[in-house]
């Protein structure tokens, strides 16, 4: 059997629920975890793109000293 979840964080979210409301709740828990995911992705993107960036525009204003 796969597993539903690809985080160890929502897989145990999802196995503490009650058998009850498992089924009822899994649709919402998969969607969090899209959601965490994604915005992981995102902010992964800008971190790269920022740091790619201020090398660009990292000019030094003076000559440094070599001593």
């Amino acid at each position: 059997m796969r597993s539903k979840f690809r985080t160890p964080f929502w897989r145990a979210a999802y196995r503490s629920l009650p058998d009850s409301a498992r089924e009822r709740y899994l649709a919402d828990i998969q969607r969090a975890e899209r959601w965490e995911l994604a915005l992981d992705a995102a902010v992964d993107v800008l971190s790269r793109a920022k740091g790619a960036l201020a090398g660009l525009f990292n000019t030094p204003t003076k000559p440094r000293s070599a001593h």
